[in-house]
């Protein structure tokens, strides 16, 4: 699932998709649709839970929360299972 930058509908993303011989098929969301873009539910997260709730001192200390926060994520994938169960992106996982 892809948004319409332009360099998803580049020649170069599509002659990669070509050489797959059909192994890899891309689906475009429309122009501006972020309830159907999972990426979307996933860093929304975040930002409900301990980075939207931080008093940062500077950039770098952003950083390193959000870095921590989503290396969570990625050793947690019941939560991002449960992204995939929210109404908007089902279509994602059939």
């Amino acid at each position: 699932m892809l948004h319409r930058h332009p360099v998803h509908r580049s020649t170069a993303v599509r002659d990669f998709v070509d050489s797959t011989e059909g192994r890899l098929r891309l689906f475009f969301l429309p122009s501006y649709s972020p309830d159907l873009n999972p990426d979307e539910l996933v860093w929304n997260h975040p930002k409900r839970h301990k980075v939207g709730k931080s008093d940062f001192k500077g950039p770098n200390q952003m950083r390193a929360v959000v870095m921590k926060f989503m290396r969570y994520l990625q050793r947690t994938p019941s939560i991002i299972r449960g992204f995939f169960r929210a109404p908007s992106v089902r279509y994602a996982i059939g």
